[in-house]
């Protein structure tokens, strides 16, 4: 990589369809909002220098950000494609949508 290109940005990837049910795609999204739980306790710790469970291996809060509106991003397309509404952007969300 060169330094300039971000991973987590890219938008001409290849992109493959996938089918499957909704308690599947809902086994999808319960994942990505777990990395989403992670990575914004990741970025507490490097903002706050606290963390009340894990953290990701990452080189600082820039990167551990961008990982977190990647997996955001992705949660928002799919919620988006199913058409379904309530995104999951942040830990609250979550519980409030778990309730």
């Amino acid at each position: 990589m060169d330094g300039t290109t971000n991973p987590y940005e890219s938008t001409r990837m290849k992109k493959p369809q996938v089918e499957l049910n909704s308690q599947e795609w809902g086994q999808v999204l319960d994942g990505l909002a777990c990395r989403v739980l992670l990575y914004e306790e990741t970025v507490g710790y490097y903002k706050y220098g606290v963390s009340y469970g894990h953290i990701a291996e990452v080189n600082g809060v820039e990167e551990a950000q961008a990982i977190l509106r990647y997996y955001r991003r992705i949660i928002r397309k799919i919620k988006k494609q199913l058409g379904e509404e309530g995104f999951i952007e942040t830990s609250e969300d979550l519980h409030r949508n778990v309730s």
